[in-house]
């Protein structure tokens, strides 16, 4: 619920830099490795704005798979159960590129 507040309170932030614009889409994203159920706080987000100042705001979810990069080939591959080597070439030797993210990706806003 804490992470839902947090987004919400972003979005009224953003909001009210705008000259007290609504707010009414928001697009989040997030990874398969950040910790944030999807539908758990699609839940939260829709409980906390039911009856708010940002009701009816409508939110989209852009879910990111775990992916790393090959520092042997450079090639950037989905981790596929939990096995971090180069899907291309084999190598062991990768770094994250992605799936840890949340974050904010877009917002409509309506002029008040």
């Amino acid at each position: 619920m804490s992470i839902a507040a947090a987004v919400l309170e972003s979005l009224r932030a953003e909001a009210a830099s705008r000259g007290s614009a609504r707010v009414a889409r928001a697009g989040l994203r997030i990874g398969e490795l950040s910790g944030v159920e999807p539908e758990s706080l699609r839940f939260c987000l829709e409980t906390l704005v039911s009856g708010s100042d940002l009701d009816p705001l409508a939110f989209d979810f852009e879910l990111c798979p775990w992916t790393r990069r090959c520092r042997a080939c450079a090639a950037v591959f989905r981790v596929v159960e939990w096995n971090p080597a180069c899907s291309a070439c084999g190598s062991p030797d990768t770094e994250a590129a992605g799936g840890d993210q949340m974050e904010l990706t877009y917002l409509e806003l309506e002029e008040p």
